[in-house]
């Protein structure tokens, strides 16, 4: 039986404002895909602008996660899966003005990952911000 680490109020509330960061995130995905179809969606390329500066507050999120779970190898493997997201982001560099690419990327590539990567963080981080 694992022991499930106790988190002191700051560990809990960095939890819990990370997850609701990867929750934003995936919302701010949605939009943007939508924004392909839908063209009174305007902000598409704000938002995914935004989505790409939140990527880099979650690197950075999840180097303070690797210390404080620094024993929860779960946890850990979850994180380091991470790359698998701006690895997909970089499939646009040099393609961010081409709609076809841009949407293709996002559809079928990067959003996918996003996602995926997301569900696994959830799922090891449930125990942790149970009440």
């Amino acid at each position: 039986m694992t022991t499930i680490k106790q988190l002191d109020e700051k560990q809990y509330t960095l939890i819990h404002q990370y997850t609701e960061m990867l929750q934003t995130v995936e919302e701010a995905f949605e939009y943007v895909e939508s924004s392909f179809d839908d063209y009174s969606k305007t902000e598409g390329d704000l938002v995914l602008s935004d989505i790409f500066a939140a990527l880099g507050q979650i690197e950075s999120s999840n180097q303070l996660l690797k210390e404080l779970f620094q024993e929860e190898n779960e946890v850990l493997t979850t994180l380091e899966k991470f790359d698998v997201v701006p690895n997909q982001a970089l499939k646009l560099e040099g393609n961010f003005n081409d709609q076809n690419v841009k949407e293709k990327v996002i559809k079928e590539s990067l959003f996918p990952a996003f996602s995926a990567w997301k569900m696994e963080v959830e799922k090891v981080m449930k125990p942790f911000i149970r009440n």
